[in-house]
C-alpha cells in the first residue's frame, strides 16, 4: 500500500483529522480489519465536500462510514480513503412528535433523549449500536417494524454533483433490510423522524426490558457485526444455521455464536479471513441441507482471497 505523498488531503484545506494507513480494526465492531490508505474524520460538511473531490480528482475511492457496526473490512484493509461521519454529524432538535436528527448522532442515545420526550414508537430500534444514518440507510428492524416507517424526510449530499437532496420517504425506496440509500450516491446529512407520544416512565420500562431481552438473546460478550445474514422469505436465518448444526462452528478465532446462530463473534483474536471462510462454510451448509441461499447482511470491503472473492463480491461496498 503505497502512499501518494506528493499530494495530500491536508493540502486541499481539510481541516479534520487524518491519518494514513490506519488500521480499521480500530474502528469496526468486529475489532478487525487491516489499514486504510486514508483515514479521515470530517469537521463539517465543507470538509465532506474536500474529502470528496479529493477522491474524485486523484482516482481514490472512497467508503464512508458511521461506527462500524455492519462492517467486515479485509485483512489486507481498504486501498481507498475511509470518510468516518459519526461524532461528528450529529445532534438533535425536537418538534411536537418529529425530530431532526445528525446523521452520525448515536441511536441509543437519540432514543433516551427522545424517551425523556415522551417519544417512542420504535422497539426495534432498542440497542442498536450504530448511527441514525446507518440505522436509515440500511433500514433496520424487522420486515413488520423498522425505519422506513418512521422516516419523513433525509437531507443528503449528492456524492458526484456535491449537490444538497431533500428526499421524502416514497423516495427511497424502503425495503427489508435496505433502501434507496444503499447505493452509496449519497451521504446522509440529516434526518426527520416521526415518533408515537408516551408516557416517559413507561418508555423506559419498555426499553429496559427491551434490553433484558436482548442481553440474553445475543451474544454481547464478544465482538460481533450483529446479524451475518439477512433473513430470507418466510424464514429466519439463524433458525435455518441453528437446524444445520452449525451453531458453535468455529474458524481460526471466530465462531457462530452458541447464543444466536445468526451471529459470527470474535471470540480468540480472529482475522477477518476467519469471519469470511466461517460465513462461506454456513451459507454451504445451509444451501445444502435446505435448498436456501443465504444473504450476507454485513457491509463487505477490501480485497479477499480468490477461494472467497466469488462469494463476497456482491455484497462488498
Amino acid at each position: 500500500m503505497k502512499l501518494m505523498r506528493e499530494k495530500v488531503l491536508e493540502k486541499t484545506g481539510f481541516k479534520g483529522p487524518v491519518f494514513y494507513r490506519e488500521p480499521m480494526s480500530r474502528h469496526t465492531s468486529y475489532k478487525i480489519g487491516g489499514p486504510a490508505r486514508i483515514f479521515c474524520l470530517p469537521q463539517d460538511v465543507e470538509d465532506l465536500k474536500k474529502a470528496l473531490i479529493f477522491s474524485h480528482e486523484e482516482g481514490i475511492p472512497y467508503y464512508i462510514i458511521g461506527n462500524g457496526t455492519n462492517l467486515l473490512v479485509s485483512d489486507e484493509g481498504f486501498e481507498g480513503m475511509v470518510i468516518k461521519i459519526s461524532g461528528v454529524f450529529n445532534g438533535f432538535q425536537f418538534s411536537g412528535e418529529k425530530v431532526i436528527a445528525g446523521a452520525g448522532t448515536d441511536l441509543c442515545h437519540l432514543i433516551n433523549q427522545a424517551g425523556k420526550q415522551g417519544l417512542f414508537g420504535w422497539p426495534f430500534a432498542v440497542g442498536i449500536p450504530g448511527t441514525v444514518a446507518g440505522a436509515v440507510v440500511m433500514n433496520a428492524g424487522s420486515s413488520t417494524l423498522h425505519m422506513g416507517q418512521h422516516v419523513q424526510k433525509v437531507w443528503a449530499l449528492d456524492c458526484k454533483s456535491l449537490e444538497f437532496v431533500e428526499m421524502r420517504n416514497d423516495d427511497l425506496q424502503f425495503q427489508y433490510r435496505k433502501s434507496i440509500l444503499d447505493s452509496g450516491k449519497w451521504v446522509v446529512l440529516e434526518v426527520e423522524l416521526l415518533l408515537q407520544r408516551e408516557d416517559p416512565d413507561k418508555i423506559f420500562l419498555r426499553i429496559e426490558d427491551l434490553l433484558q431481552r436482548r442481553r440474553k438473546v445475543q451474544p454481547l460478550n464478544y465482538p460481533s457485526a450483529g446479524s451475518v445474514f439477512r433473513n430470507p422469505d418466510n424464514a429466519f436465518a439463524g433458525k435455518l444455521i441453528e437446524d444445520a448444526g452449525c451453531k458453535g462452528w468455529t474458524q481460526g478465532g471466530a465462531m457462530v455464536s452458541p447464543v444466536h446462530a445468526n451471529f459470527i463473534v470474535n471470540f480468540n483474536h480472529a482475522r477477518a479471513i476467519d469471519v469470511g471462510t466461517l460465513m462461506a462454510r454456513v451459507r454451504k451448509e445451509v444451501e445444502e441441507k435446505f435448498g436456501i441461499s443465504l444473504e450476507p447482511e454485513l457491509k463487505i470491503i477490501g480485497n479477499w482471497p480468490e477461494e472467497l472473492e466469488e462469494f463476497l463480491r456482491p455484497y462488498k461496498g
